[in-house]
């Protein structure tokens, strides 16, 4: 699977399985009893096969500072990302707490817009944001041996694009 299908098919599956219509930032949408270590299995088990399953996304991110804004204008070959006019790369975050823990977010390289192979100040360059569904683990207050679990919903950053600057 090439650079650009593989992206582009992570993009796609977060936007539909983002699919909840709430404000920005993250908010938690049903609440859950407490769970054993059994019962927590099997419920992120189930979770797992109903959304995250639909993904199969080998491969892991370029290191960190491996691409800069001056090295995507100057290139503006590859995948998507590379030859966007607001090019970006990838990170891993990770959250013991939270299923799935490991989730690649984008980050734009440059803060301006890449015209004419340099980077023009006159644009923005900003992410592009879909809601993800995840699940989240807390320790239920007075059962050390039982967690609560609760889906949640999270603003993930998938891309960036150009803008020209809000005016005020």
């Amino acid at each position: 699977m090439t650079c650009v299908s593989l992206r582009m098919l992570c993009f796609a599956s977060m936007l539909i399985l983002g699919h909840h219509h709430t404000s920005s930032g993250s908010r938690s949408l049903s609440l859950s009893r407490c769970l054993s270590a059994t019962e927590l299995r099997r419920r992120t088990e189930q979770f797992r096969r109903r959304y995250w399953d639909k993904l199969r996304v080998p491969g892991s991110p370029p290191p960190p500072g491996a691409r800069t804004c001056a090295k995507a204008a100057e290139e503006m070959r590859g995948d998507v990302s590379a030859r966007s006019l607001a090019p970006w790369t990838y990170r891993t975050n990770r959250d013991p707490d939270r299923f799935p823990p490991y989730i690649v977010f984008a980050e734009c390289l440059c803060r301006g817009c890449v015209i004419d192979r340099r980077e023009d100040l006159s644009y923005n360059s900003v992410p592009v944001m879909v809601l993800l569904t995840v699940l989240r683990r807390t320790r239920c207050p007075g059962e050390q041996n039982k967690d609560l679990v609760q889906k949640e919903v999270i603003s993930v950053p998938v891309a960036c694009t150009c803008v020209l600057p809000e005016s005020s």
